[in-house]
């Protein structure tokens, strides 16, 4: 699921004292603090690299329209788009949620953007993280991601060359009584929905890419 905050850029130049956004790691085991002060011209300056799990989780948690809430793990990869050690962008990857697909699938389950990101942020990540899949894990045959109809049209997956393959009908799961087996009427549990039964129940198309 992605969500992008808004369309445009702020006019003022990121909070550099915002210690969420930060990045003081890199992948090759060494903190690095921020640079100076500004803000990117274009996407095409930021740069996409692995971050840590709880980092992605955390700008999930602020930026996410739709699907705020998000457990700490497990997840396979996460990543983050940043320029000049500021973070603009975090997504988290683990294996396919419905249990048919193959398990050398790979799920974007979380994407979320920084309001003052500049445009073309998310296809640009979306096509960096799938530069690195295919140098870094050739066993991952195809990259899948599920998009909300009621919220998004799916710009981001035709800008990054993905493919609309599947869609999955609005879903309404009756909570009320029912017949067991042996004759017995029960009561069916509720499923707790940690983001509210919105975004479950909304018709949503799954997109792919085949590394």
């Amino acid at each position: 699921m992605t969500t992008i905050a808004t369309s445009c850029r702020c006019s003022m130049p990121p909070d550099w004292d915002d210690l969420d956004r930060v990045v003081r790691f890199s992948h090759d085991g060494h903190t690095h603090d921020v640079g100076a002060s500004g803000e990117p011209s274009s996407a095409k300056e930021l740069a996409v690299d692995l971050c840590p799990k709880p980092h992605a989780v955390n700008l999930v948690k602020r930026w996410h329209s739709r699907l705020p809430n998000v457990q700490k793990g497990p997840w396979t990869h996460a990543f983050h788009i940043h320029w000049n050690g500021y973070t603009y962008g975090v997504a988290l990857w683990n294996n396919p949620s419905a249990r048919t697909l193959p398990n050398n699938w790979l799920e974007l389950r979380r994407m979320a953007i920084a309001p003052d990101a500049p445009k073309f942020t998310a296809s640009r990540m979306l096509g960096q993280m799938a530069r690195w899949f295919r140098a870094n894990r050739p066993d991952i045959e195809r990259l899948i991601s599920y998009q909300d109809e009621e919220v998004h049209q799916g710009t981001i997956y035709k800008a990054a060359n993905w493919t609309r393959a599947y869609y999955s009908k609005p879903r309404v799961r009756s909570r009320g009584e029912y017949v067991d087996a042996a004759g017995n009427t029960r009561k069916r549990g509720v499923r707790h929905a940690i983001n509210g039964p919105a975004a479950d129940t909304a018709g949503k198309w799954r997109w792919e890419l085949e590394l």
